[in-house]
């Protein structure tokens, strides 16, 4: 079998070494989406960027958000309502932020969504983009983040809708370069337009490029700086 890409590819076992956990842990982590493998026969090998982005969070404390209180951390330092969320969990929330920091924030709110990487045709790029709630730096949003845009589209999309939108726009995964990063979510805030700032700040932290890991990073502290400030104005 010949797998087409330019990526380094792991073993379940050299997975496992590099995040210094259990090779059943590494299937546990690529069923439920926070590693990315391309499948070689009735077997998988793991990408080397979403391991080392896994390695990341190996030893940290505290059990990540559900999906829901994720996106309501998020919306919340957006200045946008999390409707969704009880009384009791945007309380909660409100006292996290007073005393939470980026690199922790972005921990915390990590399993929001499964993201999945794919080459994509030029002329197809836009047809995604119409599928998608755009995020990170995906065209004008790269003015945000003081950061050059780049053709990479990024966006949120209903899970039940991913595989619809891979067969339309052609969506190709273990090939080089990468053109497409789709965030699956099962739940997607009603909205319209590209997703709340603290949200694309969010996925560009998560990001292995350290420009705009850091510019994600700068963004969300100053967001979350924002918030307390009003907080505590009112």
């Amino acid at each position: 079998m010949v797998i087409r890409t330019n990526r380094t590819l792991l073993t379940r076992r050299e997975a496992a070494r590099l995040l210094g956990i259990s090779e059943r842990r590494v299937s546990a982590l690529n069923a439920s989406g926070q590693l990315e493998s391309v499948a070689v026969g009735s077997s998988a090998l793991f990408t080397e960027d979403s391991v080392r982005r896994q390695s990341r969070w190996r030893g940290t404390d505290g059990r990540p958000y559900s999906p829901g209180m994720a996106f309501g951390a998020l919306y919340m330092l957006s200045g946008l309502d999390a409707s969704w969320l009880s009384r009791q969990q945007r309380y909660r929330l409100k006292g996290y932020l007073e005393r939470m920091d980026a690199e922790n924030l972005v921990r915390l709110t990590r399993r929001r969504a499964t993201m999945v990487e794919y080459w994509c045709r030029d002329s197809n790029l836009g047809k995604v983009a119409d599928l998608v709630r755009s995020s990170a730096a995906t065209g004008v949003l790269a003015d945000s983040f003081q950061l050059a845009a780049t053709d990479v589209v990024e966006g949120y999309i209903i899970t039940d809708a991913l595989d619809d939108a891979v067969r339309r726009c052609r969506l190709k995964q273990g090939m080089m370069p990468i053109r497409v990063r789709l965030r699956a979510v099962d739940m997607l805030p009603a909205g319209e337009g590209p997703m709340p700032l603290a949200v694309c700040a969010a996925d560009l932290a998560e990001s292995n490029d350290p420009r705009e890991r850091r510019a994600g990073l700068e963004t969300l502290q100053q967001l979350i700086d924002d918030y307390r400030r009003k907080e505590h104005q009112e």
